[in-house]
């Protein structure tokens, strides 16, 4: 069963709070800092970049905590060397 509401992970990096929501009905990946979007994903896109930092489990389609956990840490090295 698909879940309603988004699976949200949020972590405090350097004082900023970042959160990763992933909508299992939508397949819809956003990434957010003090709440304001940073990045946004649709499927398949959404799916490749979960299933590119957690492996190939539900390839994608149904991450778990730590697979966004793993994409939020994955994300914000991009974001620091940029």
């Amino acid at each position: 069963m698909l879940r309603n509401d988004p699976r949200r992970v949020t972590a405090q990096i350097d004082g900023t709070v970042i959160s990763a929501e992933y909508s299992e009905q939508t397949g819809q990946l956003c990434l957010r800092q003090d709440g304001a979007v940073l990045r946004e994903w649709f499927p398949p896109h959404s799916w490749i970049a979960i299933a590119s930092v957690a492996g190939a489990r539900h390839w994608g389609t149904r991450p778990t905590d730590e697979d966004l956990r793993a994409l939020l840490r994955n994300e914000m090295t991009l974001l620091r060397t940029q």
